[in-house]
């Protein structure tokens, strides 16, 4: 029987088939063969026995968060509370171009922003080309526009600890009851409160809730970066030098485009950031 995991923890995995869930076991084998199952996966399982027998060839996967064929990426960033991370969201965004993801942005907690805060994130995404959509978890003001966003998709939510992952999923439905992490402002962070990756079923589609994180490993070089940064694409590939960095080189269609302002001057301040931070061993 071919079914979907759903949720993935320590070693037994929730997997649904029409409708009925089951809590199944991998074969021993897996251990041997070092076959992992994640959430998200298509197995096939003996509903008698309860063991997963092999899984099917992915068409996608993350690394972090954990998790298999996914359609869409939907970047969660709060605007206040923690403040809106241009740099952050860009890491995202990188991050969801390399694995070849499309990626959406939701901004929460437009109840405690002020005009400002809000017309620079729109500016930001808008210049990007980013669908995107501000909210309010306890107001519910824009919340009528996300079912559209996830019906009959596999959608992973990500984003950094703290900006409303758990609130918004049960502002669209109250059945969810994802527990919720208490905001830290000695810290200015989230604690967290989502500690596996579940696939939670909506409108024909799954909704995986992830852990947050503070922090995005990219784990890129210099080329790689280059080549997925947001904006970057296809600019990069007019550039005279099939490697170029867009930083001094000649005939550098990236640089040309920022000059025109086509691509902001911000965008390719952080992409420089980045640069660096990978070049100091922290990116």
């Amino acid at each position: 029987m071919k079914g979907l995991v759903i949720e993935a923890d320590s070693s037994l995995y929730t997997i649904e088939a029409d409708g009925v869930f089951y809590r199944l076991a991998p074969r021993g084998i897996f251990r041997k063969q070092n076959i992992h199952v994640i959430a998200g996966d298509y197995v096939d399982f003996d509903d008698e026995n309860l063991v997963i027998n092999f899984v099917y060839e992915r068409k996608s996967s993350l690394k972090r968060p954990n998790i298999a064929n996914i359609d869409q990426i939907v970047i969660v960033m709060s605007l206040k509370e923690p403040d809106f991370s241009p740099y952050l969201l860009l890491k995202y965004l990188t991050y969801a171009n390399y694995n070849e993801v499309t990626a959406k942005v939701i901004l929460t907690k437009n109840d405690l922003a002020d005009e400002k805060n809000l017309a620079e994130a729109d500016s930001l995404l808008d210049s990007l080309h980013i669908e995107h959509f501000a909210v309010s978890n306890k107001s519910g003001d824009g919340m009528d526009k996300l079912p559209n966003l996830f019906s009959g998709q596999i959608t992973v939510l990500v984003g950094q600890t703290g900006v409303g992952k758990s609130s918004l999923l049960n502002s669209l439905n109250p059945d969810f009851n994802r527990e919720i992490g208490e905001y830290s402002y000695a810290l200015n962070r989230g604690k967290h409160k989502t500690t596996s990756t579940t696939l939670l079923p909506f409108l024909g589609g799954y909704i995986a809730d992830t852990p947050g994180f503070s922090s995005l490993e990219l784990r890129m070089n210099e080329n790689e970066l280059a080549k997925y940064f947001p904006s970057f694409s296809p600019a990069y590939l007019s550039c005279y030098y099939a490697d170029c960095k867009h930083v001094s080189e000649p005939s550098c269609e990236v640089k040309k485009q920022v000059s025109e302002g086509i691509i902001p001057q911000q965008v390719y301040d952080i992409y420089m950031r980045m640069r660096e931070d990978i070049n100091e061993g922290i990116f």
